[in-house]
């Protein structure tokens, strides 16, 4: 079975969305926020939609799909079920088929299994192929979803312990935006002693620069791909088991981690929310 996934930067936005895709042209989108480019795309490579799937109800991640259905009316469209009368009061197609946690969305060889991500909103849902995960803004390089627009930071916390850290070091994930520079800026604002992410912010300010005036190089900055395993080893939102990061937290900023310690069942808990209250500041 061969699954191809083409990583698509949006013109209109610093989003990034994702297109799946067999040997035989048969195609899934997800979350195609510039709805232009998403048609384009796909009429070039010459490969047929047969489904959409959006991961939440944010404008950022639905906002194009009213343009691809015009296209290819014919194709479904997925969502998760918590998040679906929000999908479908954003626009005019409703939804086709509302996803649950452990559900198959399977177009030809294109096969990927619904995990449930709540979190940066009530209904998130991420999909998890064989070593590929669409996170959508659940985990980015270096930090993790906002949940300022109705989302919850303890219910998010509960999705990387339950969900997220059940899966193989080796898994690929792709990302609905490219924050890792202010990331890692933040980390090393925490941490300075954080080797690698000192080293992978060396690394993301020369491709910045690179960047800059070409959206292709932009493109292939987030397409450098990054392995939960990689996450696990400097991401102190994936490290939030450990002793050091809680004690260092709680020696910098020791009020706000008494104020979340309120609010949570566990110094890891409570150390999750201080990170994501920080990072909303920072």
């Amino acid at each position: 079975m061969i699954m191809n996934v083409e990583i698509l930067a949006s013109s209109i936005s610093d989003n990034f969305f994702y297109l799946l895709h067999d040997s035989q042209g048969r195609a899934v989108l997800v979350d195609p926020v510039d709805g232009a480019q998403a048609v384009e795309f796909l009429r070039r490579e010459g490969l047929e939609l047969e489904a959409v799937v959006n991961t939440h109800f944010h404008h950022d991640h639905i906002g194009g799909n009213d343009a691809v259905f015009a296209a290819f009316p014919q194709a479904s469209l997925l969502a998760g079920a918590v998040d679906t009368p929000q999908i479908e009061a954003g626009q005019s197609r409703a939804v086709d088929r509302k996803l649950y946690a452990g559900d198959a969305v399977a177009v030809g060889e294109v096969e990927v299994r619904v995990l449930d991500t709540p979190g940066h909103t009530p209904g998130h849902i991420s999909l998890l192929g064989e070593r590929h995960l669409l996170s959508g803004d659940t985990l980015f390089a270096g930090g993790v979803g906002n949940c300022s627009f109705g989302g919850d930071p303890g219910v998010l916390y509960a999705t990387f312990r339950d969900v997220i850290s059940a899966l193989s070091d080796s898994v690929i994930f792709y990302p609905g935006h490219d924050y890792a520079l202010r990331n890692l800026e933040f980390i090393l604002s925490l941490e300075p002693d954080n080797a690698p992410a000192q080293e992978l912010l060396k690394a993301e300010r020369e491709v910045v620069e690179a960047a800059k005036a070409d959206r292709v190089a932009k493109k292939d900055r987030i397409l450098r791909r990054r392995t939960l395993g990689d996450e696990r080893a400097y991401n102190p939102f994936l490290r939030v088991d450990d002793p050091a990061l809680v004690e260092g937290l709680k020696t910098s900023h020791g009020d706000i981690f008494s104020q979340e310690m309120q609010k949570s069942e566990a110094p890891a808990e409570a150390a999750f929310r201080t990170l994501r209250r920080l990072r909303n500041d920072w």
